[in-house]
C-alpha cells in the first residue's frame, strides 16, 4: 500500500542534502549562488538552486533560533505488516502530538491515559517509521517530537 507522507526533515538530514549539493556541484553554495546570479549555469539547474538555497536557509534558521522548518513529500510503499503497526492506538498518539506540547513520554501517556512502558513501545515503531524523534532533554527526560505533518493513504 502506498502512503504520502509530508513530513518535517531532521537537522542531519538537511546537512545530509547540503553535502549532496556540494559532491554534485563540486562547490559550495555561495559559488552556485555566484553563478546562478551571474547566468552562468545551464538554466536546468535553476530548481537546484531553489531547493538548495531552501536548505541553507532552513538550516540557517535552525541554528539561530533552534527550530527547523523545512518539509518534504515523500511516497512510501509499505508492506502490510506496517500497516498494520499504525494501529488505532498509535494513530492517536500522533494525533496527540501534533495538538499538543508535552514535555517528555510520561507526560504523553499521562495525556493519553496509557501504560509508560506501550507508549514508550509505540514511539520506537513510530520512529522506526520516521513518523517521530525523541529528543534527549538534560537530565533523563525524552521528549517525543513529531516528525509527520500530515499522512494519506494512496489505494490503487
Amino acid at each position: 500500500m502506498l502512503i504520502k507522507i509530508v513530513r518535517n526533515l531532521t537537522p542531519e538530514e538537511v546537512q545530509e542534502k547540503i553535502r549532496r549539493f556540494e559532491r554534485e556541484f563540486g562547490m559550495s553554495f555561495e559559488n552556485f549562488e555566484e553563478l546562478f546570479l551571474k547566468r552562468r549555469l545551464n538554466p536546468r539547474f535553476t530548481r537546484a538552486f531553489f531547493e538548495w538555497a531552501e536548505l541553507i536557509d532552513s538550516y540557517k534558521g535552525y541554528l539561530e533560533e533552534g527550530t527547523l522548518d523545512y518539509a518534504v513529500e515523500e511516497i512510501m510503499d509499505l508492506k502490510l505488516e506496517h500497516v498494520a503497526s499504525l494501529t488505532p492506538k498509535r494513530i492517536e498518539l500522533l494525533y496527540q502530538l501534533a495538538f499538543s506540547r508535552v514535555e517528555s513520554i510520561n507526560d504523553l501517556a499521562k495525556k493519553l491515559r496509557r501504560n509508560v512502558k506501550n507508549v514508550h513501545q509505540d514511539l520506537q515503531v513510530l520512529k522506526k517509521m520516521g513518523f517521530v524523534k525523541l529528543n534527549k532533554k538534560k537530565g533523563k527526560a525524552i521528549i517525543p517530537e513529531m516528525l509527520v505533518k500530515e499522512i494519506s493513504f494512496i489505494i490503487r
